[in-house]
Formats: structure tokens, C-alpha cells, sequence
């Protein structure tokens, strides 16, 4: 992409704390999501609960997922029929100031974009020894180590289902099933899995997960109860929101 793509400025890096009188040692900054402005409602949110758009050389909107393109974006409630407006009433150049031709199929782009992005970062976790699949395995992570989530296969049957419910209700860990079978197996590398869990890394690896308050929790977007005890975890339930406020409507 040749041309910088153009939009809604960017937030202000946000500041640092002052050091701590008398203590001789600064504050360790607070790690702060950023907010950007949807083009669609007007509010604003944090990053976590939209989608950067970028415009490419060839005037067409191209949905931003990782939000790695250069230049300023674009940016749009992760939700459906958010997206859809956006295109059909031209709010893309209006936003850019230039002309923009957003695709008919943009968000179906985007959800594929945001499955993508959420198998590719399982597909991560299970490198570095936080995913278990398999019944049996996924029991045993209930036991022994603290689980972010259960991911259960979209189309499992009725015993899956029930197996999958039982541990949850072990563990307070939510349960998402925005994946198919195959999917899911094609993201760990071996044959169709009905049952995964990310679990936590590091020291918090143990006991059940922890839940906060998320103030901009979205119908359907129950992964962002959860509080990660770690990077990986923690944006790999970050997209999960996404994807579940995408596929939830208005």
C-alpha cells in the first residue's frame, strides 16, 4: 500500500505518572487501552471495541484488523450492522475527506479478518503451551492450571455440550464456541477438536480466573468479564470481544 491511509486522528499518547513524593522511585505507568471515535454513532471507545479501516491507493476501504497499516485510520464499533452503515451512507470519505469506496462485502471481511486473527493467536498459545485440547486434557488444565476460556466447537453434539458446560461451571471461565470443529483443529494443528482451553501463563497459572467490571462490555462480548493473567491470554480474549460484539448486532 503505497498511499497513507487517512481518517480520525490518533489519541493522544496518554501520561505517564509523576513520581511518588518522597519515594525516590517513579510510578510504574498504567497500562491504558486507547480511544477512538466510531464514525458510525459518534461515541467513543476503546480499540478493544472497534475496527480500524484504513484507504488504500486504489480509493478502497480495507478493513484494518491487527491495526498495523500506516498512516491514521478509520474507525467503527465492532459490530455488523455498524459496519454495514458505514458503508452504504459513504461515511468512510466523509471521515477521510477524499473519496472512498468502501466494498459490498466489507463486513463480511472484517469477521473473516477477526476469525483469522483469533485461530492465528490460539494457534500461538498452543506454541507456547497454553491451549489443551481434547476432553480429557481440557479436565486436567481444569484441575491443574488456571483457565482464561473453553473454547467449544460451534457444531458439537448435545454430550459436548454438557461435558464443556460441567467445567466451565468448575472453573468461571466463559465459554466460546464461534468455531467449528475443523476450524478449531486446523488453528492447533491436529484433527478436529471439540474442546480447547487457554489457559494462564506464568506465575497466576493456577486456581480459577479472575473477573472484573468492563464498564464498555457489549451484548455478547462475555470474554471481556474475564481479566487474563497475561499478554497472550488477554488479547486473545480482547478479539473474542470483537468477534462476539461483531456477530451481535446493534
Amino acid at each position: 500500500m503505497s498511499q497513507a491511509p487517512v481518517g480520525e486522528p490518533s489519541a493522544e499518547t496518554p501520561d505517564t505518572p509523576s513520581p511518588e513524593k518522597g519515594s525516590g522511585r517513579k510510578k510504574t505507568p498504567e497500562r491504558r487501552c486507547p480511544e477512538r471515535r466510531c464514525i458510525v454513532s459518534g461515541e467513543t471507545g476503546t480499540t478493544a471495541t472497534l475496527v480500524r479501516f484504513a484507504i488504500g491507493p486504489d480509493d478502497q476501504v480495507v478493513p484494518d484488523i491487527e491495526g498495523k497499516l500506516p498512516g491514521r485510520g478509520i474507525w467503527v464499533t465492532s459490530n455488523r450492522d455498524a459496519v454495514e452503515k458505514a458503508a452504504q451512507k459513504g461515511l468512510f470519505a466523509r471521515a477521510a475527506k477524499q473519496n472512498a469506496k468502501a466494498p459490498a462485502d466489507l463486513a463480511d471481511q472484517v469477521e473473516a479478518g477477526l476469525r483469522r486473527r483469533v485461530l492465528a493467536l490460539l494457534g500461538l498459545a498452543r506454541k507456547a503451551g497454553q491451549v489443551m485440547a481434547g476432553h480429557a486434557k481440557v479436565e486436567e488444565a481444569a484441575v491443574k492450571a488456571q483457565v482464561v476460556a473453553l473454547f467449544l466447537a460451534s457444531d458439537a453434539g448435545k454430550e459436548g455440550q454438557k461435558n464443556a458446560k460441567a467445567i466451565a461451571a468448575g472453573t468461571d471461565a466463559p465459554i466460546v464456541a464461534e468455531f467449528s470443529a475443523e476450524q478449531l483443529g486446523l488453528a492447533l494443528g491436529r484433527p478436529n477438536v471439540v474442546h480447547a482451553a487457554l489457559t494462564a501463563s506464568g506465575a497466576a497459572s493456577k486456581g480459577r480466573a479472575r473477573h472484573m467490571e468492563a464498564p464498555d462490555v457489549h451484548a455478547g462480548d462475555l470474554a471481556r468479564n474475564v481479566l487474563p493473567a497475561d499478554k497472550l491470554s488477554g488479547l486473545i480474549m480482547c478479539e473474542v470481544g470483537r468477534l462476539q460484539g461483531f456477530q451481535g448486532g446493534a
